[in-house]
């Protein structure tokens, strides 16, 4: 911002010295702030070297690096495709760290005696299809192409159809896979309490 002002009064951008007495104090602080930014540099490449060198330490098992109190923070991460392997019991507005709460007094989570199977949505390349046709609608209709126009719109009313009649949109991930998921983070985030409360 100093520099602006002194811009406004004037200044060149290259100087051999500071013509003006006005100037200097509007100097010494835009040279200030250039210090504060090398300084905040210096700290993030330093950051970056510790973090890379202790990364074995300082890996996250959990997925709750921060000791979130909401649900996002209990999957692992990455968290699996479904999500949740059954869905959350929800009783106050941070039902994760309740659950926290209750492992470090001693109680054990809640698991289920089986697991089902979880249907998911098979990948699809509509958006991105819907997304060119509409590029090219566009296009065409600022530049008064009528019958690009008109290919856009047909391309994008056929994706349309094709997408809404597909017969296999989705596919089943099988109850063993999601125990197998679920368990494993269970175990991570119970050995992972343990060392931290040091009862490991």
């Amino acid at each position: 911002m100093p520099l602006y002002i002194v811009g406004l009064q004037g200044m060149t951008r290259r100087l051999q010295s500071v013509p003006v007495d006005g100037w200097a104090p509007a100097l010494l602080v835009a040279l200030l702030g250039v210090a504060v930014m090398i300084v905040g540099a210096a700290c993030q490449i330093i950051q970056l070297v510790v973090s890379i060198r202790q990364r074995e330490s300082l890996r996250d098992e959990t997925g709750d690096p921060w000791d979130g109190r909401s649900l996002e923070w209990s999957t692992p991460s990455p968290p699996p495709a479904f999500n949740f392997a059954r869905l959350p019991h929800v009783e106050d507005e941070e039902p994760y760290w309740s659950i926290k709460q209750r492992a470090i007094e001693g109680q054990s989570p809640e698991v289920p005696e089986s697991y089902e199977p979880i249907e998911m949505p098979k990948n699809s390349p509509t958006g991105f299809v819907s997304a060119f046709f509409a590029t090219v609608i566009g296009f065409a209709l600022i530049w008064h192409i009528w019958w690009l126009a008109i290919v856009g719109l047909a391309g994008a009313y056929a994706t349309f159809v094709v997408f809404a009649w597909r017969d296999e949109a989705d596919y089943e991930i099988p109850a063993g896979e999601v125990e197998r998921v679920d368990r494993a983070r269970l175990e991570t985030r119970e050995a992972w309490y343990r060392r931290r409360e040091g009862v490991a």
